[in-house]
């Protein structure tokens, strides 16, 4: 018997940055599934079939819930945690090159496995690697590096390094094991994003 797919949920806000996360996942033997953006996320995956629910979440995390203001990776997020359902979240910020320290954080706070940037040639591979790690599939990079190069890829972006392979439990203990520079004289260096107080 054939082994099931593996789906992938995302929703994007960049029509080009959703076409090309979907060309990706589907060279890695991935079934993905691209929502609107309408759609409220915490109802849907509440009426799936537990065993049917996908094994990842790619949501730009602009995207706010349809009923209210509160951001749908927040409330994605707090959802799986109170279900402990296997299913990860990484969320995507497709108006950055690079994700910030602070925004890394703050997402690996809220309950996401990874935040990444916008994909770009450059990028493509590595982040693709990312994804393909954290739900424990094997990177197809031939395919990939095939759409890599037709975006105009350099042929050093093209390489995988180990540290682009790490998952959620190792990002989450290198953030909390990083030295907390310009500590203020209370022991804490604690700043505000996006409503969450996060220590440097």
């Amino acid at each position: 018997m054939a082994e099931t797919k593996k789906a992938v949920l995302m929703m994007h806000t960049d029509q080009a940055q959703g076409e090309l996360w979907q060309a990706a996942l589907v060279t890695q033997q991935l079934d993905v599934i691209w929502e609107n953006n309408s759609l409220d996320l915490v109802q849907y995956l509440e009426k799936c079939d537990r065993q049917k629910l996908p094994s990842l979440l790619i949501v730009d995390m602009a995207i706010k819930s349809p009923s209210s203001e509160t951001l749908q990776s927040s409330s994605v997020c707090q959802w799986l945690t109170k279900q402990k359902v296997a299913t990860k979240v990484v969320l995507f910020n497709p108006r950055q090159e690079k994700i910030k320290d602070i925004e890394h954080n703050w997402a690996l706070r809220r309950g996401a496995a990874d935040i990444l940037p916008r994909l770009s040639p450059e990028n493509l591979m590595a982040e693709v690697a990312r994804v393909t790690a954290l739900i424990g599939c094997s990177l197809i990079s031939q395919p990939l590096e095939k759409i890599a190069r037709s975006l105009g890829a350099s042929p050093e972006s093209l390489q995988v390094r180990g540290s682009d392979l790490l998952d959620g439990s190792e990002i989450n203990a290198t953030s909390k094991s990083e030295s907390k520079p310009n500590q203020k004289s209370d022991g804490e260096d604690v700043v505000m994003y996006r409503g969450v107080r996060i220590r440097r």
